[in-house]
């Protein structure tokens, strides 16, 4: 009875997700012994992965890998969020190549000196590096696996310094216990509040002389305007509600609303930031931001634990629910 149950518990696993294991290793036992493996799982939200780069004498690196595809595809084209010495950071895209029939696999990307070559079901490598990863234990941010259906954005790495240092200083701040208890429970559980304490140490706006009010998305569904209620956020207003807009020649009154789609459920969080001056114009741009933060809360803040900014990207974006008027805003 319990060898049918065990069965039947792999037949319903199979059916959520199928995976596949590759490795390599070189010069086992020796002083220069390194290799790689990694796993990959497919189920109905695309593809996820973690390879693990092994060296006995260096750091060891860490790839968690996710995005769209299926077992049938020949190559995949995966995101990347790369661990290595007690750091997090956006690695960009890794290409996966799949050859001999899908004995071997050729992985390449930014952070590897050459390609990679694995071969299928490896058993040295299953040995020296142990069971590989569990799809639920793979850091993802499934706002990559979206589709984004509004007017075409580019966006740039955001190039001034500071936010890093800010971060780091907050995470000390609620390491050594120097906010209130209360500040330290919302900051750790808040990756909103953690944007906007990051744009206000950068002068982007002061948090202590800002009104405040809870952010709504509004779109437009149906033949009317309503507000979309997976986005949760905060707006700050750096002027009153009674100042004249008209009087706003150089558009020193701003508004900065930053906000979460609570529909991606995956570790990292993308933070999207408006920071909006006043136009009189029928169609208007507004600088636009994009923050992915990651919290290491399984780990004590004092081995690596605490905030982790993952990648920050900005450009020009139109206001969504005006339209015409000069570029960007066709």
């Amino acid at each position: 009875m319990i060898k049918i149950t065990f069965i039947l518990c792999q037949i319903f696993l199979s059916l959520l997700f199928s995976q596949d294991y590759y490795g390599a290793m070189k010069n086992v036992g020796k002083i220069s012994e390194n290799g790689a493996d990694i796993i990959i799982y497919y189920d109905n939200k695309g593809v996820r992965a973690y390879m693990h780069n092994y060296d006995n004498r260096y750091d060891n690196t860490s790839f968690y890998l996710f995005g769209r595809g299926d077992k049938n595809d020949k190559s995949l084209q995966l995101r990347s969020l790369i661990a290595s010495e007690g750091s997090y950071w956006d690695g960009g895209v890794y290409i996966l190549e799949f050859l001999d029939d899908r004995n071997r696999i050729l992985i390449n990307g930014n952070r590897l000196a050459k390609p990679l070559v694995l071969l299928k079901n490896d058993k040295d490598s299953r040995r020296i590096l142990g069971e590989p990863l569990k799809i639920e234990d793979i850091i993802v941010d499934e706002s990559y696996f979206e589709e984004y259906q509004g007017r075409q954005l580019k966006l740039y790495k955001y190039e001034k310094s500071g936010f890093g240092e800010s971060l780091a200083s907050l995470n000390n701040l609620i390491l050594t216990k120097k906010l209130s208890p209360k500040a330290i429970k919302n900051f750790d559980s808040d990756p909103i509040l953690v944007a906007a304490f990051l744009f206000s140490e950068n002068g982007l706006f002061s948090l202590s002389t800002s009104t405040l009010k809870k952010y709504e998305k509004n779109i437009y569904k149906d033949g009317s305007y309503i507000v979309d209620p997976n986005f949760k956020g905060y707006t700050y207003k750096t002027c009153g509600d009674d100042y004249d807009p008209e009087e706003d020649y150089e558009g020193k009154c701003k508004t900065l609303n930053f906000y979460q789609n609570t529909s991606f459920s995956g570790d990292i969080v993308l933070i999207e930031v408006e920071i909006h001056s006043t136009c009189m114009d029928d169609s208007c741009s507004h600088e636009y931001h994009q923050l992915r933060l990651f919290n290491n809360s399984k780990v004590d803040r004092n081995y690596g634990g605490g905030w982790y900014l993952i990648s920050h990207k900005s450009g020009v974006r139109c206001d969504e629910l005006r339209g015409g008027g000069s570029p960007p805003c066709l």
